[in-house]
This record gives C-alpha cells, sequence and structure tokens, in this order.
C-alpha cells in the first residue's frame, strides 16, 4: 500500500452546534446527506456527531487533493462503529471526539 495523500482537520463542536440552532436543516442539507443526519440525530449528543463528519469530510478533501463538494463525501460507520467513507474505498478514516473538539484524519492509498 503506498499513500498518495493525508489529511487532518480539527472542529469545535460549538460552532457547529451554533451553526444548527442558527441555521437548522438549511445548513444539515448543505453539507450532510440525508443518511449522515439520520445517524447523528439518533445521538444525545448530536452535534459532536456532525462536528466528527464535518472534520472528516474536511480531511478527505485535503488528503484527495480535489475540490470536492462536501454533500458528495458521505461518512457512514460499519456495524462495529468504524468510520468509512461511502464509494471511496481507497480512503481509510479516523474521527474523535474531545469534550470541545472533534478531530479526523483521512489517508488516501492506493
Amino acid at each position: 500500500m503506498e499513500i498518495q495523500g493525508i489529511g487532518i482537520d480539527i472542529v469545535d463542536i460549538e460552532r457547529i452546534e451554533k451553526m444548527i440552532k442558527r441555521y437548522g436543516n438549511r445548513f444539515l442539507k448543505r453539507i450532510f446527506t440525508e443518511r449522515e443526519i439520520d445517524y447523528a440525530i439518533k445521538n444525545k449528543n448530536s452535534a459532536e456527531h456532525f462536528a466528527g463528519r464535518f472534520a472528516a469530510k474536511e480531511a478527505v478533501i485535503k488528503a484527495s487533493r480535489e475540490a470536492l463538494p462536501m454533500k458528495e463525501i458521505e461518512i457512514l460507520n460499519r456495524e462495529n462503529g468504524e468510520p468509512f467513507v461511502e464509494k471511496m474505498e481507497n480512503i481509510l478514516i479516523s474521527i474523535s471526539h474531545e469534550k470541545k473538539y472533534a478531530v479526523a484524519v483521512a489517508i488516501v492509498r492506493s
């Protein structure tokens, strides 16, 4: 396996929470897919999960070195909880949350 690109991003969870409160579904539907929205709103702290996915999308854009629209990047979870990028099998991602921040890293492999 050869690494083609690496991307990392960190997001302030409170910033995402404020965007959701201010713009509601308009913000969510511009950035996230229906499946991402369904996943996040089922969790107690949905803003944390939206922030993690936002960071993951940014990390994927950085790693792939392409100007991909955020909504075209779909972050889902396998049954074991592992996050993955739908339809982009060559990209590995990891997401983590800690109180105020969500961070994600993406690796594009050949």
